[in-house]
């Protein structure tokens, strides 16, 4: 029996065929730049890219400070060997802290050779930190001086626990389980001197949990994901194969390093191909931090580059050269499709207004307007889009150097595969995947492992997608999000989102079925209004707000099919709720519009076009 037959070799990509299913395995373009575990990665970088910038930081005068990957490797090895010293071996420690140069330190120091490490939000409530620390069964934690109340709260509850290091100079505590890093830096190259080698020389099984990173969401619904140095390692190798970065680059690190995303691209993938990784003073200093450190790389999420993509588009407006700049996108247009590509030499101007020398931006964690990636491409900068979870290390497909059809997330990167699950008569079914990068488990739930993964090893995404006859995945919406219709239809919130986004008006929007009295399941929608748009001709009253919105969706659905139109909708100012990856709370956006309507006693038939406060204040 031949279960599998090969139907299509494209380059990047290897079509099969297996039980009916059609399976794409990404094949990669560049030579891989191989890596097995997160030691070689270090040591590989120290011996290739040697007193290059590794990183650069701000200290507390606001003078850049630099460290080399000599500066990098000596300090690791000098703070797992105190780790060491302290009894923490085969332990596991979490981090809690802003992102910053002692974050990967602290991380490197405790996966090659000391324990388990477990990196924390830094925006959860106390009580989160807490209790994921018992879940963890923590029993070291690096933390930033911003956190010392929390962790001096915790230590007075918590036994278990036997070092609390600060990653900022302290005092001496009488509680001698605080102490700080850079003592224990002082420490290591003693001990290292004294021929202590228990660290360097460390064992490292790259198949063994190394990392637990819980999933985003409450602690009770939260899941510790358990990684291995050879998930990492197999997804930054695979990432070698699609994309090209330089020692010569500056990479702006954004995006919580506690989150897979940022971790193994923002961090574990520079470092590997030697690029100095940059720390952002924060969201409101990104445009003063991209060009105080020359940035040629980011890495963020949709939100960013849609203000970033907007802002260029308005310094256009106002410069008065729209006409001129819109000629010359259509100029260049056609001259790269003989083959010449002048986009950067055109438009090196408005460039040189974000930073100087951008080239790439990568983004990923949430789905972007298709619409925004073509923009950034036509003015010359390249826009990559990747897309993956937490279980898969985080990377399954991206665009790249050589495909990058707008809309979809690309092939699977090099050595992954996916396909589809029971797809339906337009090919959506559920994204399945499998590949090195998917992850070891669940942390002590066997029966979410399992339900996630099956014998075979195909791990389910959760995630509605098709294939198209090329091998580009698209996105179409999440499984558990998705609204069966009365006809058995499939509608999907994130096109709605998607469609109302395009208006300035709307900052935001959350979409969801709403099922009548009479069983029928109507598409209503959350509308999140952009203020300074809404009244920049000064106050208007609430209804002549909704008739505006009204006529936007009237716009939309003109060009959607009848029996999945939107029909009502609430307004408000207020952001929809987000994880810190500014991916939208879908479950508690949910939870809370059916409690506003339960205690408001409207049905959405009334309250459509209605302000949320004042359905709130009509219950009170």
């Amino acid at each position: 029996f031949i279960l599998r037959k090969v139907i299509k070799m494209n380059k990047g990509i290897k079509i099969t065929e297996s039980d009916g299913n059609r399976i794409i395995k990404g094949t990669g373009y560049y030579e891989p730049k191989r890596v097995c575990d997160l030691r070689e990665l270090v040591k590989g970088s120290i011996k290739n890219y040697k007193d290059r910038t590794a990183f650069k930081f701000k200290n507390k005068s606001g003078e850049i400070i630099e460290k080399s990957y000599i500066d990098l490797d000596k300090e690791i090895d000098y703070l797992g060997t105190s780790l060491i010293s302290l009894g923490l071996k085969g332990k596991k420690i979490a981090i809690l802290s802003e992102n910053r140069y002692e974050w990967g330190l602290s991380y490197f120091s405790i996966v090659n050779g000391t324990g388990i490490v477990v990196p924390l939000d830094k925006y959860l409530p106390h009580i989160e930190v807490e209790n994921l620390i018992k879940r963890g069964k923590v029993e070291g934690i690096f933390y930033s001086a911003s956190f010392q109340n929390s962790m001096k709260e915790i230590a007075s509850l918590n036994n278990t626990i036997k070092y609390f290091i600060c990653l900022d100079e302290m005092e001496k505590d009488p509680d001698n389980r605080f102490i700080s890093l850079f003592n224990l830096l002082e420490k290591g190259e003693k001990l290292l001197k004294e021929g202590d080698k228990n660290f360097v020389k460390a064992e490292i099984n790259k198949d063994e949990m190394s990392m637990i990173l819980f999933t985003s969401g409450t602690t009770s619904v939260s899941k510790g994901v358990m990684l291995s140095h050879s998930n990492v390692a197999n997804n930054v190798t695979a990432l070698t194969t699609i994309i090209k970065v330089y020692p010569t680059d500056v990479h702006l690190s954004l995006l919580p390093l506690h989150h897979t995303f940022e971790n193994t691209i923002g961090l574990m993938f520079m470092i590997h191909c030697g690029v100095c990784i940059a720390y952002s003073d924060g969201i409101k200093h990104i445009g003063k931090n991209l060009k105080e450190y020359n940035v040629s790389i980011i890495v963020a999420v949709p939100n960013i580059f849609e203000a970033m993509y907007k802002k260029i588009q308005d310094g256009i407006k106002n410069s008065g050269k729209e006409n001129l700049v819109n000629f010359l996108i259509k100029f260049s247009d056609i001259l790269k499709g003989l083959g010449i590509d002048i986009k950067k030499t055109l438009f090196k101007g408005i460039i040189r207004e974000i930073s100087p020398n951008l080239r790439l931006l990568v983004t990923g964690a949430a789905p972007i307007n298709a619409e925004i990636v073509r923009g950034f491409n036509k003015l010359g900068l390249k826009m990559l889009q990747g897309y993956g979870l937490t279980e898969t290390s985080p990377v399954i497909s991206a665009t790249n150097d050589f495909i990058d059809k707008a809309g979809t997330i690309g092939y699977p990167i090099n050595e992954v595969e996916v396909k589809i699950d029971d797809p339906d008569e337009d090919g959506i079914g559920e994204l399945l995947t499998k590949g090195k990068n998917v992850m070891l488990g669940y942390y002590e739930n066997q029966d979410a492992t399992d339900e996630a993964i099956d014998d075979d090893g195909w791990f389910r995404t959760g995630d509605l997608a098709n294939i198209d006859e090329d091998g580009f995945v698209k996105i179409t919406g999440r499984a558990k999000s998705m609204i069966v219709l009365a006809n058995g239809k499939k509608a999907f919130p994130e096109e709605y989102e998607f469609l109302l986004g395009d208006y300035e008006e709307i900052k935001e929007s959350y979409v969801w079925g709403f099922k009548t009295s009479e069983g029928n399941i109507q598409i209503c929608a959350k509308i999140v209004l952009n203020k300074d748009i809404i009244l920049k001709d000064g106050q208007i009253t609430e209804e002549k707000i909704a008739n505006k919105v009204k006529e936007i969706i009237k716009n939309i659905n003109k060009i959607i099919p009848r029996y999945k139109i939107i029909r009502y909708f609430l307004l408000t100012y207020d952001e929809l709720i987000k994880t810190t990856t500014l991916k939208v709370k879908r479950p508690l956006e949910d939870k809370a519009i059916k409690e506003l309507l339960s205690i408001s006693g409207y049905d959405m038939r009334k309250a459509s076009g209605k302000f949320i406060d004042s359905l709130l204040t009509y219950s009170t």
